[in-house]
């Protein structure tokens, strides 16, 4: 369970969070939609105490998040996986190594064998095929360096997967395969998932739940069918958008 409660956050007196309150019930995949610049991205880091908020409180798995210290964030940040906009993978380091990076800082009692086992395992996760794990990030198309990154971050076993707009610099149809991979990474693994995006249409296509944010509040949420009967002119925008794109 991830719960906030009237959570606040401000740098200077720009406040850019305001009062946000919601839960994501575990298993549940969470998008948070709304237009550049109004908190979406600053909502995931204050739940890994990248950002911490001005008030109010955050919960995961029951532990208040809020204002915890640095050196006590760390089991958090293991049960949360964070898949950011690029893929920020090690370009001097094969494929292999860039999945195996985090295995080995955190299990570093894993053979390597084992280690060779689950790196094997999170790429066929991804739907690489066998051969790409020699390869460095520059030698394979950007949308397979998106599928390394979530393979990557699935190698640690998360229970909470946070993704800031997974799908940016995708063309269509890999940005259609990357959304369909986490709603079966999330399924499959049984993991809770945040996705902030403006594509209404994926969030449509996967969300068990749409949160739609703007200037920093909440204007409308629900399933994917109660957010397509909204009549809120920013949901209808984004509304009136995907529906264009699906006819185009």
């Amino acid at each position: 369970m991830i719960a906030f409660e009237s959570v606040r956050k401000s740098f200077g007196e720009r406040e850019v969070l305001k009062g946000i309150t919601f839960q994501v019930p575990p298993g549940q995949i969470l998008f948070i939609l709304g237009t550049s610049g109004t908190g979406k991205s600053v909502l995931l880091k204050n739940i890994v105490g990248l950002l911490h908020p001005t008030s109010g409180r955050i919960w995961v798995d029951g532990d208040d998040v809020s204002q915890m210290p640095e050196e006590e964030m760390f089991p958090i940040r293991r049960k949360c996986g964070m898949v950011f906009q690029h893929p920020a993978l090690f370009d001097s380091l094969t494929v292999f190594d860039n999945v195996a990076f985090g295995l080995r800082k955190h299990y570093p009692e894993y053979s390597q064998e084992q280690i060779a086992a689950r790196v094997r395992e999170c790429l066929s996760l991804v739907h690489l095929r066998p051969g790409v794990e020699t390869k460095k990030p520059q030698e394979i198309s950007y949308g397979m360096q998106k599928r390394v990154s979530l393979a990557r971050t699935v190698a640690v076993s998360p229970k909470i997967l946070l993704f800031d707009e997974p799908t940016t610099g995708l063309d269509p149809v890999t940005t259609n395969a990357i959304n369909h991979l986490i709603l079966e990474l999330s399924r499959k693994l049984k993991t809770t998932s945040l996705v902030v995006s403006h594509d209404m249409q994926c969030a449509l296509d996967i969300a068990d739940h749409i949160i739609v944010l703007d200037k920093g509040e909440i204007v409308d949420q629900g399933s994917p069918a109660q957010l397509k009967q909204s009549r809120h002119p920013l949901v209808r925008d984004f509304l009136r958008e995907a529906l264009d794109a699906e006819g185009s």
